[in-house]
């Protein structure tokens, strides 16, 4: 990519032109094998600065849905959104807001035909809606006059101790060797043996009641954080540690270490305004090794002589295999597994510094405990005594009972803040009133659940949540208190994700969930009410005409 500090001394390779560049991990690999970066394109503020400083050469365009290159290349890359695909995000699809941004991928490919597209994502794409996502990409691609190959590739073949799967999809117009560069090397999977104290481990910590991602002598993927960009980085067990030691969590330059990345590398991030969003950006950037291997496949020009025979017709009409490929004729799958290579895998402890990495505190031990301990998931005895060694050994030592504002006056706006009836909730309840409108106050519409809305029109089944905007961080009047920052950001980033189930439930329920924030305005958000309510009730029944003849 051609910084000073990082650069191969090879200008000769392909050039590229990176969509939904990041903070430039997957393009940096690409440079390592040899090839040029020409210029970029992305959207967020803080992955532009990391590119403006590591990379002053390259010109970084900010919008996607303008971006129209003025550089010859030869490859379209783009490790697009996986917000709408992932299983942690909303799982509209292929055609939601962020996700459905790869239709400028291929408008870009329409305008410049490069010879190349490469693109990037979580391997829920096979498998999300049946495949939907896979079969509008390969569709598309077909239609520009491309064939494609790809396959699902693991980060542990680079030799870094992540668990971190990702679906690589390589397009070409002339290549005749296509499939050959995604699909000739080809290495058994490493055993996966279920953790047994003898060796250090990863998990997700934040989990415990679908899940634990626990993997021996690596971590599993590393994530972009909470809603909020809260750091949500998985745990190491160390088995072998003193008690309190034995369960730690990786800084952010160790998760950038994981990438694959130099330390420090997303720093140039950082705003003394602004709240620290380098974890966000590491969890969603590619395994550097990972583009360095698409990189050497590209530059291959002494191919091995391997044929995939057309035996297997990949269905395209439900889930995908992990490999296959396929042009306008037809479409194969191809038995292969997540690692192309086999290189020796770093031990945790030469990637992660364990001794310097925070330990897991006690709160977050005990509700990682208590999550366990209510959906009775099987874990390897040694973990769950290890655990609780933990849990003892890092308990504070009692203290008297104290207000954690930061002041009186925050002490007393907190004691006064009201959970009903607040001046929000009865402008709106007097603007319903008005309008004829009758409902229910402080309801609970599924008696499985502990939640009340606020207002509640039974028939029509239309829960109305009134938010303050600081407690349920308003998109427009978001704020952080500096004061016991930390603490603060839990609090409210729970209050979100608990806002965020409740809808989901209800809506499954089959409620709808008008919210409504307090800096509206109360008449107007009644109107928009009183419309949903009266587009949910069913029409009466009509008169029967014969009734009153008898």
């Amino acid at each position: 990519m051609g910084a000073p500090d990082h650069d191969t001394g090879v200008r000769s390779g392909l050039r590229i032109v990176s969509l939904f560049t990041g903070l430039g991990a997957l393009d940096l690999g690409l440079a390592n094998a040899g090839h040029r970066v020409m210029a970029a394109c992305e959207s967020w503020e803080p992955a532009r600065r990391v590119l403006k400083h590591h990379f002053p050469d390259i010109p970084v365009n900010e919008d996607v849905r303008t971006f129209k290159p003025t550089v010859e290349f030869d490859v379209l890359s783009a490790g697009f959104p996986c917000t709408d695909i992932s299983h942690a995000g909303a799982r509209a699809g292929i055609n939601g807001e962020a996700s459905g941004l790869v239709e400028h991928v291929f408008r870009i490919a329409s305008e410049n035909g490069p010879r190349w597209i490469l693109l990037e994502n979580v391997p829920n794409l096979l498998s999300l809606h049946s495949g939907a996502g896979m079969q509008h990409i390969t569709h598309r691609l077909q239609s520009l006059g491309y064939r494609w190959a790809y396959r699902t590739v693991d980060t542990r073949f680079t030799g870094l101790p992540q668990r971190r799967p990702r679906v690589i999809i390589l397009a070409s117009r002339d290549d005749a060797e296509l499939e050959s560069r995604l699909l000739a090397e080809d290495n058994p999977a490493p055993h996966s043996a279920q953790p047994d104290g003898t060796g250090a481990a990863g998990f997700y910590w934040t989990e415990g009641r679908t899940g634990l991602g626990l993997v021996s002598g690596a971590l599993p993927t590393l994530k972009g954080g909470s809603m909020l960009g809260l750091p949500c980085a998985p745990a190491i067990w160390l088995p072998d540690r003193a008690a309190g030691r034995k369960f730690v969590l990786p800084t952010v330059e160790d998760g950038e270490a994981l990438q694959g990345l130099p330390r420090g590398w997303s720093k140039p991030s950082l705003r003394d305004d602004e709240r620290d969003l380098r974890w966000k950006l590491v969890g969603n950037a590619v395994t550097v090794g990972i583009g360095q291997w698409v990189g050497e496949r590209l530059a291959e020009t002494d191919l091995q002589n391997w044929e995939l025979a057309k035996v297997d017709p990949l269905k395209r009409d439900k889930r995908w295999p992990v490999a296959g490929w396929g042009d306008s004729k037809g479409a194969w799958q191809a038995d292969r597994t997540a690692f192309p290579r086999r290189m020796d895998l770093a031990a945790i402890s030469d990637v992660v510094e364990v001794d310097d990495a925070p330990h897991l505190s006690h709160r977050a031990t005990a509700g990682f405990l208590s999550r366990l301990d209510e959906s009775g998931r099987q874990v390897p005895e040694r973990f769950y005594a290890d655990l609780e060694e933990h849990l003892a050994a890092t308990r504070p030592a009692l203290q008297p009972k104290t207000s954690w504002a930061s002041s009186d006056t925050s002490k007393r706006r907190m004691q006064a803040q009201k959970s009903k009836n607040t001046k929000p909730e009865l402008a709106i309840r007097r603007a319903l009133h008005g309008m004829g409108l009758r409902y229910r106050v402080q309801y609970r519409p599924d008696p499985k659940m502990r939640v009340r809305v606020d207002l509640a029109f039974i028939g029509a089944k239309v829960a109305v949540d009134v938010r303050g905007c600081f407690w349920h961080s308003c998109p427009k009047h978001r704020t952080f208190p500096k004061a016991n920052a930390e603490r603060w950001a839990a609090k409210l980033a729970k209050n979100v994700e608990r806002d965020a189930a409740t809808v989901s439930r209800l809506t499954e329920a089959g409620w709808h969930v008008e919210v409504v924030w307090e800096h509206e305005d109360p008449v107007a958000a009644a109107k928009r009410i009183a419309g949903i309510v009266r587009s949910r009730t069913p029409d009466p029944p009509p008169s029967n005409p014969l009734r009153s003849q008898g």
